[in-house]
């Protein structure tokens, strides 16, 4: 893909570029060759296994061709969150953060507080 930009309006949307014929997959090449190159190309991925999913949008022809791992298939369960982590991992990650960060402040409030209240504490000789 060469010169697509992003959709204002709609995430993970790109429209104005073109493609390198030889990177494009047989699927993707029959495609192209017979409906040319898109108006817009949308990056998805799949809920469960977190494939990559693309859509090519054909709005001349009111069509949408959908490429799972660069094969062509009628239907394909996608999630708008384009991250590779699964809705288990992000909540994971999300957790762990949050954790960190309470543990990480705690640790340096009571850091601050001994190097500030040190001496009147009788740590500092």
């Amino acid at each position: 893909m060469r010169g697509w930009d992003p959709a204002e309006s709609i995430s993970n949307r790109w429209t104005g570029g073109t493609f390198n014929e030889q990177k494009l997959s047989p699927d993707e090449a029959v495609v192209y060759k017979e409906l040319g190159t898109p108006e817009a190309v949308r990056f998805f991925r799949t809920v469960e296994t977190r494939q990559r999913v693309y859509e090519w949008v054909y709005l001349k022809s009111e069509r949408n061709v959908w490429f799972l791992e660069g094969t062509q298939v009628d239907y394909v369960a996608v999630d708008a969150d384009s991250s590779e982590f699964t809705k288990e991992g992000r909540e994971i990650l999300k957790d762990k953060l949050i954790t960190g960060g309470v543990v990480g402040g705690l640790v340096g409030g009571v850091a601050a507080g001994f190097i500030v209240l040190g001496q009147k504490l009788g740590l500092k000789d």
